[in-house]
């Protein structure tokens, strides 16, 4: 298979929309107390907003053979507060990484990420950063298998 990465456009609003699904649907299952059952996850004015965006950037993987949307990754960089006990630093952050589910485990997830930190040190990032829910243990193995490590934890107690 070729795939080929780049921006996000207009006509990929509906592929984009799809594999979200899968990825909401994993997070709905694992924590309904947290995730709502919705039809419409990726509003078409969000998606017109993120690709017009000056801080955010849209990157998908194409099946070049089918033409096939089989990941994406919004990524933005951001600039720390300079505050008297912090260093000031520019971080990528991303808030989004969906890979469709039939396309897992051939590669595009370590293309995709490969490509965002290429992106993200040509941005004068420091650090790349995500959140990743602690039910998700592929996830997890597989952010760890590209270099990356906890860096703190956000825990809670249900009341």
């Amino acid at each position: 298979m070729n795939f080929k990465i780049r921006e996000g456009i207009n006509s990929d609003y509906i592929d984009i929309s799809n594999i979200s699904i899968e990825v909401h649907n994993l997070h709905l299952e694992n924590r309904p107390d947290v995730f709502r059952d919705v039809n419409n996850l990726l509003l078409k004015e969000y998606f017109e907003d993120l690709l017009n965006s000056n801080d955010k950037k849209l990157f998908v993987v194409e099946n070049m053979d089918n033409k096939e949307l089989v990941a994406y990754c919004i990524i933005r960089i951001v600039t720390t507060q300079s505050i008297s006990i912090l260093i000031s630093r520019s971080i990528a952050y991303v808030d989004e990484f969906c890979v469709k589910s039939n396309y897992k485990k051939n590669g595009i997830g370590r293309l995709l990420f490969k490509y965002i930190i290429d992106y993200a040190k040509t941005e004068g990032a420091t650090s790349l950063q995500l959140v990743v829910w602690e039910f998700n243990k592929d996830a997890i193995k597989f952010y760890e298998t590209m270099g990356m490590s906890t860096r703190n934890r956000k825990i809670e107690l249900n009341l």
